[in-house]
């Protein structure tokens, strides 16, 4: 089986929970944030499966550098004070996340957070979102949705 990655830009100090929601999904979680993680949450979460890893930086630069992608988790974000302000769905972020998605398709775990141009709003909608060469509409079963508010995308090539 190959190795899964799912990658969470913007996480902040939010670790305990998307590894149990992504365990399922993912084999590794790459946690990038610009601000640097408490040494005793990275200590806690290194081996457990999933596997963790930690990467301080502006999640536009560390996406280059993490390979391949199967799954985007996203979550809690916004443009206001103590969020990000980058709009990981929105026109400029998302194609460079897409580029790095396994060209076998994947998936996108998110509660639409600091979406940009109706994205999000179109991936949501019974046709879904063809762009960038992929394809993205919410799969049948939402096991997340009520107890996360998360919505689970499939991505496949276009």
């Amino acid at each position: 089986m190959q190795h899964r990655v799912a990658f969470y830009p913007c996480c902040a100090s939010d670790i305990v929970e998307p590894l149990s929601i992504l365990k399922q999904y993912a084999d590794e979680i790459c946690f990038c944030d610009i601000r640097p993680l408490p040494r005793r949450v990275i200590a806690e979460h290194r081996v457990s499966p999933p596997t963790a890893r930690f990467i301080q930086g502006d999640a536009r630069e560390v996406i280059t550098h993490i390979g391949r992608i199967d799954v985007l988790f996203y979550r809690r974000d916004s443009n206001g004070e103590g969020g990000s302000g980058l709009f990981v769905l929105g026109d400029t972020f998302f194609p460079r996340i897409l580029e790095v998605f396994n060209p076998q398709g994947g998936l996108i775990i998110t509660d639409g957070s600091n979406s940009r141009g109706g994205l999000f709003k179109k991936m949501k909608s019974t046709r879904g979102l063809t762009k960038y060469g992929w394809h993205i509409h919410k799969t049948e079963e939402q096991p997340f949705e009520k107890a996360h508010g998360l919505l689970i995308f499939s991505v496949l090539p276009s």
